[in-house]
Parts: structure tokens; C-alpha cells; sequence
């Protein structure tokens, strides 16, 4: 029996009409239906109740763990699920993050058990933390205590593990996060399969970074995830250059350097930097220059951004080849133990890049890739021992 679930929520009057049906397409004749009028205070329960009878009618066998996530996340009122959602909406915006958060903030004070909210909290104080020259350490803790919040209330629930991994990898816990992450994936959620991008990467997994993002896009096909950084650790630069600078000015503007097209970066970038107020503006401007062939301004935009509170391992490492490139290989050493001190062991991008040759007679910097390796083994082995090939469908190599 081949199936269609459909379902339409209208507003009527002061309610709004519910309304569900489930089809046997190969048989083409309609299994059930039902329509009914709520209040909008109403709503949760009714779409609650549909979705019970739509599992009831296709008589499923479902588990008690996925009978538990039926019944999880359903908010406890109408104002804060309109926060959520506008939260949700302004933290697209740089500018908002702090209106965001506050949104965020006020839900779960209206529903302390709302566990995406937690998460999505968490996530908020992160970037603020991370990318505001206005963030403060200490946002960090108060955004773990989030995270632990969200997962406390729902160990089940995928953004919460994707959103907390990505935190955890700031912190030098990416080793852990992959590990987490991959005893979880069986489940086959787009947005776990999306965590693995970037903690497999971080790990220097980057086949397995590869594979998590087609499982990702298999089951959600317009899904975001960092699978670009992956291709830019590869050295891939055509398919660099196919992503969207907004969205990865850094490496999409030096991947158009190596394809020769420095202009169209440079332009792109100078666009971007009008509206960013941001530390990824540095980055931006460290680009720019670079390209351009400022030295000393590409120079000076990385110290703005390597403070000793910046806390993105990768972001750090790609400082690192920056500064290497431009022969500054005193301060370049000097990162590249704090990224492979911060747990940013891809072995692979290190072990051949160009950009990095200035350093490779130094012991210094032998001694920080010998960690670099040896801990990226670690987490290759541990990525075996969790069937990780079969479990996200590892292309093997020659």
C-alpha cells in the first residue's frame, strides 16, 4: 500500500480549521479524513491529536522511544511559540541576535520545558559569544547550561544534539561531539547527519564529512550544512567557488583567488563588508587584502580577529595558513598550536597544503603535526569502532 498524509491548517473566523486525510494512491481511494474548528489556543492539541490518528490508522509499529518523541516539544502556550518563531526568524540577522535572544529568553521563562527553545538559546549565545567584539566569555557557560537543558528535556531531540556539537567544537571537544553524534545515526535525521559534517571534518574525517552531507541532502534536500569548509580542506576550489560568498565569504573569495578570479572576490567581499558588523568582517577584509596584495593590512586584519577569547579552531587554522603564506611565521606558529590545542586535528588538510610549506622545517610546528596526527588516528579509530562507513555510506578511495 503506497500512502499520501496531507494535512491544511486556514483560519475561520476566530479559530482556525484543522484538517488531515490519508490516501492509498495505489488503490486511489481515501483511507480517512477528518476536519475540525480550534481555538487558536487550541491548536497544539489538535495537530497532536491528527498526528495520532494518522499513526493509528496506518497501524505502525513504532517503538516506545519514537511513541515518547510523539508526545515531546509541543509548546505550552501561543506566546511563547510565537516567540520561538520570531526568535527563530531574527536570528538570521547579525543586527537582531540580540532581540533574538531576548525572544528566546522569554519563551522558556513562559514554558521551561520546551526543549527547542533551550536549544535554540544556547545556539544564540554562542554567536554572540563567538562574533560579537560585545560578547562576553562567560555567555559560553550560559550557553552550555542551555544545550544541557534542551537534551535534559529531550535526549531525542536532533537540532539540540546538531546546534550543541557545533558548540562543542569551539571548545575543543570535537572528538567527543563526532562520537555522540555518530551513536545517534542510525536514527537517519537530516539535521544529525549535518552535525557529522563538521565534527567528522574537525576530526579530519573528510570522507565521512562528504558522506554526512549527502545523507543530509538525501533526506532533506534543502538543507544547510559547512560541507563547503570540507571542500576547501580538500583543496577542491571549483566547488568552493559554486557556494555563496555571503554565506562563506572567506573561503569561497580565496577559492576564487586560486581559480584566477580575484576581481570578482574582491568586489564581492567589498559589498559584504558595507553590511557586516561582525568579527567576520575581519575575515572578510583579510581576504580582501590579501587578494589585493596588502600585506600589512591582511596582516593586521588577522591580529584583530586572534584574540586570545576567539574561539574557533578552524577559523583559526585557516588564519594560520593565512599568516604562513604571507611569511609571518612566528605568529603562525604560534596558532597553530592554539588550533591543534583547540582539538582542530584534520591531519589531511594539514599534511600537504601549500599554504603551510613556510612552516614545515620548523620543529615547532613538526611537533604540533605529529599531535595533530596522532589525535586524528584516535578519532579515526573510534569512527571504525562505530561502523561509521556503513552507518553513513563512506565512499572508499583507491
Amino acid at each position: 500500500m503506497d500512502v499520501i498524509v496531507a494535512g491544511t491548517l486556514l483560519h475561520a473566523g476566530d479559530g482556525i480549521r484543522v484538517s488531515g486525510q490519508l490516501t492509498d494512491t495505489s488503490a486511489g481511494t481515501l483511507l480517512w479524513s477528518c476536519t475540525t474548528q480550534v481555538s487558536v489556543g487550541d491548536l497544539f492539541q489538535a495537530q497532536d491529536e491528527l498526528v495520532h490518528r494518522i499513526v493509528d490508522s496506518l497501524s505502525l509499529p513504532l517503538t516506545s522511544r519514537e511513541r515518547r518523541m510523539l508526545r515531546t516539544d509541543v509548546p505550552a502556550s501561543k506566546r511563547a511559540y510565537e516567540d520561538f518563531l520570531r526568535g527563530n526568524q531574527l536570528s538570521l540577522d547579525a543586527k537582531q541576535w540580540s532581540v533574538a535572544r531576548d525572544l528566546y529568553e522569554r519563551c522558556v521563562e513562559d514554558d521551561p520545558r520546551y526543549a527547542p527553545a533551550w536549544a535554540r538559546l544556547g545556539r544564540i549565545r554562542h554567536v554572540m559569544a563567538k562574533y560579537l567584539e560585545t560578547g562576553k566569555p562567560e555567555e559560553l557557560d550560559r550557553a552550555e547550561t542551555a544545550f544541557r537543558r534542551a537534551l535534559e528535556l529531550n535526549p531525542d531531540l536532533t537540532i539540540a544534539h546538531k546546534l550543541y556539537a557545533q558548540f562543542e567544537v569551539d571548545l575543543g571537544r570535537a572528538h567527543d561531539a563526532m562520537v555522540r553524534l555518530m551513536s545517534r545515526a542510525r536514527c537517519a535525521d537530516p539535521e544529525l547527519f549535518a552535525g557529522l559534517v563538521s565534527t567528522c571534518r574537525y576530526c579530519g574525517l573528510l570522507e565521512a564529512s562528504l558522506a554526512a552531507d549527502a545523507q543530509a541532502r538525501r533526506l532533506e534536500s534543502r538543507i544547510r550544512t559547512s560541507v563547503p569548509h570540507t571542500w576547501f580542506l580538500q583543496r577542491d576550489h571549483e566547488r568552493v567557488a559554486g557556494a555563496k560568498l555571503h554565506e562563506n565569504p572567506y573561503i569561497v573569495a580565496l577559492s576564487l583567488g586560486a581559480l584566477g578570479r580575484e576581481q570578482e572576490a574582491i568586489s564581492g567581499l567589498r559589498e559584504l563588508e558595507k553590511t557586516t558588523s561582525t568579527r567576520m568582517r575581519d575575515f572578510m577584509v583579510a581576504a580582501r587584502t590579501l587578494l589585493e596584495g596588502d600585506r600589512a593590512q591582511s596582516v593586521a586584519a588577522v591580529d584583530r580577529i586572534v584574540a586570545p577569547d576567539f574561539r574557533d579552531p578552524e577559523g583559526l587554522f585557516y588564519l594560520t595558513r593565512h599568516l604562513s603564506h604571507l611569511e609571518q611565521v612566528k605568529p603562525a606558529l604560534e596558532l597553530f598550536e592554539r588550533v591543534v590545542e583547540g582539538s582542530f586535528i584534520c591531519f589531511p588538510g594539514m599534511a600537504h597544503d601549500p599554504w603551510l610549506d613556510p612552516l614545515r622545517r620548523k620543529p615547532a610546528f613538526m611537533k604540533s603535526l605529529r599531535q595533530a596526527e596522532s589525535r586524528h588516528r584516535e578519532a579515526a579509530a573510534a569512527f571504525a569502532k562505530l561502523q561509521g562507513e556503513q552507518v553513513l555510506g563512506v565512499a572508499r578511495t583507491a
